[in-house]
Formats: C-alpha cells, structure tokens, sequence
C-alpha cells in the first residue's frame, strides 16, 4: 500500500492513508515546535498516531458491512473526513469463520511489506529531521558564546 494515493478495493471503496499530520508535525518541530513529540517516535507501529484514513467512495456500503464497530467514526466516515488510522483499522475486527472483504483486503495492503516499507521510510525521514534539529540545538550555544 501506497501513502498518500487512492486505493480502490475490489468492494467499491476508495480510500487513502494521509500522512498529513505526521507532515504537519515535521513542520512544526522544525519551526521550534513539538520538538520532543517528534523525538518520541521509534518505530513503524508509532507512527499509526500519524496516520489518517479518508473514504472518498463506497462509505455508505462500508458502514452498512461493519455497522457493529462503526458508530464513533461513521459521520466523519460519510462526510468524507480524515479518522484516526487506529479508529479505522478497528472496523476490521472479527471471528476467524466471518467473511470479511473489506477487512481481508484491508489487511492485505496494511501487513504487506510494500506497507511497512513505507513506514520505514517515513521513520527514516523523521530521524533526519531530528538529527537537523540536533545539530540546531549544539550550534546556537557556540554562537552565543562568539558573541559575548
């Protein structure tokens, strides 16, 4: 699965895991802010907090499947707001012997390694961004100090 791209599955809904906030959390920590946010996050599953799901297509019929694990989400879900990637991964839960499309093809494209991929390159953005951020912090005492 693909971050930040449409995905169409075979049961009519279009959807998109967004990465905006994570985004949104580089700029801010860059202009100062949420600094220890940023450095808090250490591996793939830390970045779930990040990650948003938006329903462009088929919503109506999503909800009507999962209608027993939808409430707290269904009218952001129908509006075509961004939920909680958590909060939409929690539509899929089931019995072993329940048919499932939705959820069979959600899982297919969030356990695979195209997925954790994605991840691991987002990790790798995140850390980048920290080490700047460290080196901004070592340098300002120096300069500081050469103007005194």
């Amino acid at each position: 699965m693909y971050l930040d791209k449409i995905h169409s599955l075979q049961t009519g809904v279009s959807l998109e895991v967004s990465t905006i906030a994570l985004r949104a959390l580089i700029r801010d920590a860059m202009v100062g802010q949420r600094i220890t946010e940023l450095a808090k996050i250490c591996g793939p599953m830390d970045l779930y907090d990040y990650l948003s799901v938006v329903v462009y297509k088929g919503a109506e019929g999503l909800i009507c499947r999962r209608h027993a694990w939808v409430d707290e989400i269904k009218h952001d879900l129908l509006a075509g707001r961004p939920v909680s990637f958590r909060g939409f991964d929690k539509l899929f839960w089931r019995t072993l012997d329940e048919e499932d499309p939705d959820g069979d093809e959600w899982y297919r494209l969030t356990s695979g390694e195209e997925f954790l991929s994605q991840l691991i390159s987002l990790l790798g953005i995140l850390r980048s961004a920290n080490r700047r951020l460290l080196q901004k912090v070592d340098v300002l005492p120096d300069l500081k100090i050469g103007w005194a």
